[in-house]
């Protein structure tokens, strides 16, 4: 699925610069971060939407559009 979350794309670029222009090394800290840091701290969902130039002829016009990423609890609590 195409990622269009400006916050994934700058963490990207921060990584490749950080690793001198190697792109595996970008992508695997990348999925460091988000597989190992945010997994085993906070929950990840995704927010997906669609984009109307593919939305009709696309076999899956869904995209990535942004992030949410809060503390992981255990249990919701009851209000």
């Amino acid at each position: 699925m195409m990622i269009e979350d400006w916050e994934i794309g700058a963490l990207f670029w921060n990584c490749l610069y950080r690793s001198d222009g190697d792109e595996e090394k970008a992508k695997l800290q990348v999925r460091q971060k988000y597989f190992e840091e945010f997994v085993n701290k906070k929950e990840l969902f995704l927010f997906v939407g669609t984009t109307l130039k593919y939305h009709n002829i696309a076999p899956n016009p869904f995209v990535i559009i942004g992030l949410f990423y809060p503390p992981k609890s255990d249990q919701l609590h009851l209000l």
